[in-house]
This record gives structure tokens, C-alpha cells and sequence, in this order.
């Protein structure tokens, strides 16, 4: 694209440079007739202009002698795209096409249509009105539904261990198929064996969710399901250890290598044959109903990635009841409201009135404003009351991804509103540009 800028801007350079010396030309010849007062073929005195040529086959016709005809020469863009290539070798810029006074000219004319836009996709009545029940939604979510929801979670822990086996099987770094799906998960235990080196290994949060890294919602379903396949329990800093069954309850009981882990749990899928690959695929299965079962239990599962970095972070964070259940919750919440809105002020679109794009520009700008409003306001809530619980940390993390690609989109319209509004201010030239280079344009000298 910069490339193609480049090529048109040197042959309008040229071009210019060459209107400009033929209208020096014409002038100083306008002078000498009217001084002699004397008729005359001016097509001797257009021999040598640039981008003159006598010969006849290669010639636009233009007013000559008075009354009579000279002629011009046809050149196509590539052609005069290798002339200017030599003539300017170096970099044109518009600057050196357009004086300082038309460069602030067309600044000007920018500005004008972009307040064009300003002023169509402007808020009207009935947009204040979808942004006033936008906001109002999004506080009533924020303060009533989202402390609702998170009352109703079941009191149990889990339901996905009940009526499973405890023992993680007899085999190192080895689960065997048949028991993956029947058995409790190895990272879902607490308890140490008799080895002191294992002891402490879930040290740094009151939970043990928030320290193993099965139970991340995103890292789970690699280390998960290899902890799964082979019997093991890996925790933040990436420890793993053995888990092994003593006095029918799992136990962590001494330390294992985390690389061999996962070597085991890869060999398993590529070289055990149909046999492995269903192990892995059980295994995946294992950790998915796992993880469904805990993600709506009062504790939750921590906030994805930050176990794994800091596992005090993660248990302050869940103190304040920001877990990956109240999170999501107010994520989709926020968002129904927003495709609510969205909907329900399309159907008040009338294409006999407006723009279909610059409408949807004032739709964006009602969920932006009110995703803004509805945030920028908890926060100060939250932070005159001091009380975390309150911060509604999903409805932030939907306001900033609409303050990008809302944002986006509005800038994106307002481009094509520019340019299409420049190429209709200039269609009229553009026309007789085609003209001229179809051979079909008289140009008048004098």
C-alpha cells in the first residue's frame, strides 16, 4: 500500500511539474500574440515542452492556432510512472505536491467531516434512554443478582468424588485405564504419607485448590490430566509428588519428577496404542467433570494462571470471594445485558433515516458508556466501603474489552466515513481524469 502512495504521489508530482511549465509556456505565448497582434500555429512553440509530442498518431486534440488544432501526447500511468521513477528517484511526500496553505485546507475539510460524524452518531433521545436501562441493568446485576447467585452455590465441596474409589493404583508414574474414570482424582488430596519430604507441599494457601494445579481452570487440563494418567499431584513452582493409598485414603507420598510426568503421560499417548490413547482420553474426561463439579462449590476453583504464580495472591483473592464462578458469572451476565441492549435498540433502526453503520456506532456507544459508568462507579463503591467483595471483577474485565474493540469500530466507521465523504467531494474530477486518459478530454491553451 505504501508502495502504490508512492507511485501516485510522483506522478502527480510530475504531472504538476509539467502543467505547471506548459502554463509558464502558454502564458508567455498568450503575451507575445496579443503584443504582435498576429495569429499563429502554436505548435512549433509546444515543440520541446515536456510531454510534447508532434507527431500525429500518439495525439489528443487540443486548440492550436486560433481556430485551428495542436496536439498532445497519450501516456499511460506506467508509463509516466518510469519517467517520473527517473526524474524523482528519491521519496515524494505531499508536502512537496501541496503548498502549506492547501495542506491546512485540507486539515480543515477533515475536520469538518469527522464533525459530520460526531454529530450523526451523536446520541439521540432514545439512546439516552437505552443507556440510562443499559446502566440501571448493570448496577441491579451488580448489586443484587451476582450476591444472589453466589448464595445459591451448593454447600457440599464437591459431588464428583462421592461413591469413587480413593486408591490412585499401585503403578509409578501409571494409572491404569480402567481405573481412571472409577477413582478420585490424585490432585484432590490434602493428606501426607509417612515421608517427610513431601511434607509442606501444599504450603501457601488454606485450600488445596489453590495451590495444585489441577484444579486451574486453564493449566488443569495439561497438568490435571497428566496427574491423572500417572498418579500424581503437581503444585505451584511446578513440584510434583506420588500419590498412593494408605489406610483407604490417598496420600501424597514422597516426591516425583515433573518431566517424567509428562514424558510418561506422551509416551502413553503416542506409543500404548489404542489402549493409551483412550487412558488420555478418559483422563481428559476426568478432569473435565472434575473441574465442573468444584467450580460451583462456595470455595470454586481459583482464578485461572494465578495459583500457579502466587498461591498466597490466590488465596486472598478467593477470601474475597473472587473465584473463577464469581468471575464468570459476572462476565455472561454483563454480557446477556450487553446483547440485550444490542438487540432490542436494533429494532429501532429505520433505514429511511440512517446510516445502518453509523447506527451501529451509536449502539456500541450506549454498551460502551454504560459498561463504563456501570464499572468506573463499583470501583469507587468498593473502594469508599473498603470491602473487595464488593468489586465486580468480570463486569471490569467486559468494560476493558469493549474499550478496545468498541473503540476500534468507531474508529474504523469514522475512517470510512472520511473517506467515502473525500471521494464524493472529488468524483467530479476523478471523472475527468478518466476522461482525459480515455483520449475523450479537449483541453483549451489560450
Amino acid at each position: 500500500m505504501k508502495n502504490e502512495n508512492q507511485d501516485i504521489l510522483k506522478v502527480l508530482k510530475l504531472n504538476q511539474d509539467k502543467s505547471e511549465a506548459l502554463l509558464e509556456r502558454a502564458k508567455c505565448f498568450h503575451s507575445q500574440m496579443k503584443a504582435d497582434n498576429i495569429e499563429c500555429d502554436i505548435s512549433d512553440h509546444l515543440a520541446g515542452l515536456p510531454n510534447i509530442d508532434s507527431s500525429k498518431d500518439a495525439r489528443v486534440l487540443m486548440p492550436g492556432k486560433i481556430g485551428q488544432s495542436a496536439f498532445v501526447p497519450y501516456k499511460s500511468f506506467d508509463e509516466l510512472l518510469r519517467e517520473a521513477n527517473e526524474v524523482y528517484p528519491d521519496e515524494i511526500t505531499i508536502r512537496d505536491i501541496l503548498s502549506s496553505e492547501e495542506i491546512e485546507s485540507a486539515r480543515r475539510h477533515v475536520d469538518d467531516i469527522y464533525k459530520e460524524f460526531n454529530k450523526r452518531t451523536g446520541l439521540k433521545h432514545i439512546d439516552i434512554v437505552f443507556l440510562s436501562v443499559a446502566v440501571g441493568l448493570q448496577v441491579l446485576r451488580q448489586y443484587v443478582l451476582d450476591p444472589w447467585l453466589r448464595s445459591r452455590r451448593p454447600k457440599a465441596d464437591s459431588n464428583d468424588e462421592k461413591g469413587r474409589k480413593k486408591n490412585a493404583g499401585p503403578g509409578w508414574y501409571h494409572a491404569d485405564t480402567d481405573k481412571i474414570l472409577i477413582s478420585k482424582v490424585p490432585f484432590d488430596t490434602a493428606k501426607y504419607g509417612d515421608y517427610s519430604t513431601v511434607q509442606g507441599l501444599l504450603k501457601g494457601a488454606k485450600n488445596h485448590r489453590l495451590v495444585t494445579l489441577g484444579h486451574d481452570p486453564l493449566l488443569g487440563w495439561l497438568f490435571g490430566t497428566m496427574n491423572i494418567l500417572t498418579n500424581t499431584i503437581t503444585v505451584s513452582g511446578l513440584k510434583t509428588a506420588h500419590v498412593k493409598q494408605q489406610k483407604n485414603q490417598n496420600v501424597i507420598y514422597a516426591m516425583a519428577d515433573t518431566y517424567k510426568a509428562g514424558q510418561a503421560s506422551i509416551h502413553r499417548l503416542i506409543n500404548e496404542g489404542l489402549d493409551g490413547k483412550k487412558a488420555v482420553g478418559c483422563a481428559v474426561l476426568r478432569e473435565a467433570i472434575h473441574l465442573k463439579s468444584d467450580i460451583n462449590t462456595p470455595m470454586s476453583l481459583p482464578i485461572p494462571i494465578v495459583s500457579s504464580v502466587s498461591p498466597k495472591l490466590a488465596s486472598q483473592l478467593a477470601s474475597y470471594g473472587i473465584d473463577t464462578a464469581s468471575v464468570g458469572t459476572e462476565m455472561t451476565l454483563s454480557l446477556v445485558i450487553n446483547v440485550l441492549i444490542s438487540m432490542v435498540h436494533g429494532l429501532f433502526f429505520d433505514e429511511s433515516e440512517d446510516d445502518k453503520r453509523l447506527y451501529k456506532v451509536r449502539t456500541r456507544k450506549i454498551l460502551l458508556y454504560s459498561n463504563s459508568i456501570a464499572s468506573t462507579s463499583n470501583i469507587i463503591v468498593s473502594a469508599v466501603k473498603k470491602d473487595p467483595k464488593v468489586l465486580d471483577v468480570g463486569g471490569l474485565i467486559v468494560t476493558i474489552s469493549r474499550l478496545f474493540s468498541d473503540i476500534e469500530f468507531i474508529t474504523q466507521v469514522g475512517k470510512e466515513f472520511v473517506d467515502n465523504q473525500i471521494a464524493d467531494d472529488f468524483h467530479g474530477t476523478l471523472d475527468e481524469l478518466d476522461l482525459m486518459y480515455n483520449n475523450k478530454f479537449t483541453v483549451p491553451l489560450i
